[in-house]
C-alpha cells in the first residue's frame, strides 16, 4: 500500500525520508540571509576501506537537508547544473522558461570528511568495537568557515551495528548509490548510527 503518493502499479511507493525536511517551496523560498545557515558537504576521504567518499557525501548531504535546519546546497553534481544552464540558454529554449544565470548561492560552511575506519566486521580495540557479527565505522568531520577558512568544529564520529539508539530520524530512506551492497547488513545499521550522529551534532553546534 502506497504511503502519501500515488503509486504506478501496486510495487511502487514513495519512501519520506523525514518529517522535517523542507518541502520544494520552503527549500526554494528560504531566505538566503535568514536563520539557516548555507552548508556545502566536500567529498569524503576514504582513509579506510572501499572508495565511497562520493556516496558518504551523498548521504550527509541528504540528511543534513533532511533535518530542515540548513540551506544545503549542491557541490558535487554542479556542473550537471550549470550544463543545464548552458542548454537553456540556447535559441532552443523558450528564454521565458530558462533558468536567470548567476543566482548560485555561495556557502558559509564547508563541511569536510575522513573515512579512518569501515569494517563490515569489526577487528578493532575500540570499546565499541565488540562482538562478532559487527560492522563499525569512524569518521572525522571538520567544519570550515569559508570567508576565514577558519576551522569551526572537529569531531570524530564512531558508531557501531550493535545498537539503533538515535532512531535514524535524519537518516532514513534508501542508502545513496555506491552504498547500496550494505541494505540489509550490519554495515547499514552503522552507516546510519554514524550519520544521524553527525547531524545532530552539526545541529547541536549551533554555528
Amino acid at each position: 500500500t502506497c504511503r502519501s503518493c500515488a503509486c504506478a502499479g501496486t510495487n511502487a511507493q514513495v519512501v519520506s525520508s523525514s518529517s522535517n525536511a523542507p518541502t520544494i517551496s520552503q527549500a526554494q523560498q528560504a531566505p538566503v540571509h535568514g536563520e539557516q545557515r548555507r552548508i556545502a558537504v566536500s567529498r569524503f576521504d576514504m582513509r579506510a576501506g572501499p572508495d565511497v567518499g562520493m556516496a558518504m557525501a551523498d548521504f550527509l548531504t541528504d540528511s543534513l537537508f533532511n533535518s530542515g535546519r540548513f540551506i544545503v546546497l549542491e557541490r558535487a553534481r554542479l556542473d550537471e547544473v550549470r550544463a543545464e544552464q548552458a542548454m537553456q540558454s540556447s535559441p532552443e529554449f523558450r528564454q521565458d522558461t530558462a533558468a536567470e544565470v548567476g543566482q548560485f548561492e555561495g556557502a558559509e560552511l564547508i563541511i569536510r570528511g575522513a573515512v579512518v575506519a569501515f569494517e563490515p566486521s569489526c577487528k578493532g580495540t575500540s570499546v565499541l568495537l565488540a562482538g562478532s557479527g559487527t560492522a563499525c565505522i569512524t569518521m572525522n568531520l571538520r567544519i570550515i568557515d569559508v570567508e576565514t577558512g577558519r576551522v569551526v568544529n572537529a569531531t570524530t564520529v564512531e558508531a557501531t551495528s550493535r545498537s539503533n539508539q538515535v532512531g535514524f530520524f535524519f537518516a532514513r530512506g534508501s542508502l545513496p548509490v555506491g552504498l547500496g551492497t550494505y541494505n540489509r547488513t550490519p554495515m547499514e545499521t552503522a552507516l546510519r548510527n554514524a550519520m544521524e550522529t553527525a547531524v545532530r551534532h552539526i545541529v547541536e553546534t549551533r554555528l
